[in-house]
C-alpha cells in the first residue's frame, strides 16, 4: 500500500501588484532546506522553512499593508489540517497568508477583496497597493503594533456595550493603519473616525472615551468623526 504524502494549497497577496499567488506544498521539505512562493511580477516572495525536529513549520510572508514580511511559526499538524487556517498582518489584523484547500482559500481571498476595496474607497486610492505605505517611509510613519491592539481593544469594548453609532447604525466595526493614525471605520455605510496614534499614550488617552460617533465621509467631506469623552 502506497501512502499519498500530505499536501496543503498556500497563497499570500504581492503586495506590489495584488495579485493572490498560489502554490502546492508538500510535507517532503528537508529539514536544511527552503521553499519560496514567488508572485509573477518578480517582486515579492513567500519563504517557507521547517524548524530542524519538522514539528513545526515558520512561514516569511510578505505584507500588503506594511510592505515588510511578517514571520509566522505554525506547527505541521495545523499546516497539513483539515481547516483552513489564516495568517493575519500584526498591526491591522487582515489575512495575509492563507493555507488550506483551494476552495477554502479562493472563499477566503473573496472576502478579503471586498473588503479591501472597501477600504480603498474609505481611504480614498485606487489600487490595492496604495493601502501600503512606501518603503522608504513606512518606518517612520506606521503606528507601533501595540498601538494599534490598544486602539482595537478599546473599540471592540465599545461595540459590545453599544457606544459606538454610525448612520446606517451597523452595530460592527473594524480599525485600519494609515500612515495618519488608526481609523476606525463601518464596513457598511463607510463612517469613520481617525485616531492619532503616534505613540501608546496616544492610544492610551482614549481609555476613558465613552461614546464615539463615526460620520460619513461621502455625505460629510473632510470631518473624520467626532468623540466625545
Amino acid at each position: 500500500m502506497v501512502l499519498k504524502p500530505k499536501e496543503t494549497e498556500i497563497a499570500y497577496r504581492c503586495p506590489d501588484c495584488g495579485t493572490a499567488v498560489f502554490g502546492l506544498m508538500g510535507d517532503f521539505i528537508p529539514t536544511a532546506g527552503m521553499l519560496r512562493l514567488k508572485c509573477p511580477c518578480g517582486k515579492s516572495r513567500m519563504q517557507i522553512i521547517p524548524s530542524p525536529d519538522r514539528e513545526k513549520i515558520r512561514f516569511d510572508v510578505p505584507c500588503l499593508f506594511c510592505r515588510q514580511d511578517h514571520h509566522f511559526s505554525v506547527a505541521r499538524t495545523v499546516v497539513f489540517g483539515d481547516r483552513l487556517f489564516l495568517l493575519n498582518c500584526p498591526y491591522t489584523n487582515m489575512d495575509i497568508g492563507f493555507i488550506g484547500s483551494r476552495e477554502e482559500i479562493d472563499r477566503a481571498l473573496e472576502e478579503q477583496e471586498k473588503e479591501l476595496k472597501k477600504l480603498a474607497g474609505l481611504l480614498g486610492v485606487e489600487r490595492l497597493r496604495d493601502l501600503s505605505p512606501d518603503e522608504e517611509e513606512s518606518e517612520a510613519t506606521l503606528p507601533d503594533a501595540h498601538v494599534h491592539d490598544i486602539i482595537r481593544f478599546i473599540v471592540k469594548e465599545m461595540e459590545a456595550d453599544g457606544a459606538i453609532t454610525c448612520p446606517c447604525h451597523g452595530g460592527t466595526y473594524e480599525t485600519g493603519m494609515t500612515e495618519n493614525g488608526i481609523l476606525v471605520y463601518c464596513p457598511t455605510c463607510g463612517a469613520s473616525h481617525l485616531f492619532p496614534a503616534n505613540s501608546v499614550s496616544d492610544a492610551e488617552s482614549f481609555l476613558h472615551c465613552e461614546r464615539l460617533e463615526l460620520t460619513n465621509p461621502r455625505k460629510m467631506p473632510g470631518d473624520e468623526g467626532g468623540q466625545t469623552p
